[in-house]
């Protein structure tokens, strides 16, 4: 007997169902598919602006340590510039020892005073382990704390002054051009470094170094661009 061949319908619903199944993983809404090939292109994409944000990071760190490494050598160029100008002199070395509980250490101590013979000028006390080590120190420390004193056409102060500073007197009093510096022991060197070329002075009450030196710089803080407009005699 022969049998037909009848072709049987297919299950609609079924073929429905998986034709939904299918088409719904295209669906944006659906967490698959397109979605998560958009996602992933997202991703790419966010990947290759992080790279790009990267670069510009490391381009424009890289410029600004070129710039920071340019202004790092002008300065330096500067100090130094600075430093050969700056001119120094040792005042005092004196030895000094601490009683430990070991026994005595022994130090130096130095007193630098610094200047540039042009107005400006420094000073400072500072202990080592030998001589150079505390003049050494010293001399950097006077470079950080030197003070502007204004000196005039003749190269002088412009008014007579007195000072007290604790037993020192100090007199200063400007001379005319061709004077030249009267002053002696550890006055001379500091007016010298202060580009001082005309002046009449005097101390008196003390012969201690450390004392006088401080009582001088006393007295030149008178002279600075703030106190300048005082009257022509001032007396402390």
């Amino acid at each position: 007997m022969e049998q037909e061949n009848k072709i049987q319908p297919k299950n609609t619903e079924r073929s429905f169902t998986n034709y939904n199944n299918n088409n719904r993983y295209k669906n944006n809404n659906f967490s698959g598919g397109n979605k998560f090939r958009n996602s992933f292109k997202k991703n790419e994409s966010n990947t290759v602006s992080g790279e790009s944000n990267n670069q510009t990071d490391f381009s424009n760190r890289r410029n600004n340590n070129r710039r920071r490494s340019l202004f790092n050598k002008n300065r330096n160029r500067k100090k130094l510039n600075l430093d050969n100008q700056i001119e120094s002199k040792v005042i005092l070395v004196r030895r000094v020892t601490r009683v430990v509980k070991g026994g005595k250490r022994m130090r130096f101590s130095a007193l630098v005073v610094v200047g540039n013979k042009n107005g400006e000028i420094g000073f400072a006390i500072k202990k080592g382990l030998d001589f150079q080590d505390s003049v050494n120190k010293a001399t950097k420390k006077a470079k950080t704390v030197m003070q502007k004193i204004f000196i005039n056409e003749n190269q002088s102060l412009n008014f007579e002054s007195k000072t007290k500073y604790k037993s020192a007197i100090v007199y200063l009093k400007p001379a005319k051009s061709g004077t030249g510096v009267i002053a002696g022991g550890y006055i001379r060197p500091v007016l010298e470094l202060a580009g001082i070329k005309n002046i009449y002075s005097k101390i008196i009450g003390t012969r201690n170094k450390i004392s006088g030196t401080q009582a001088v710089f006393e007295a030149l803080k008178k002279y600075t661009s703030n106190n300048i407009n005082k009257e022509k005699t001032v007396i402390v």
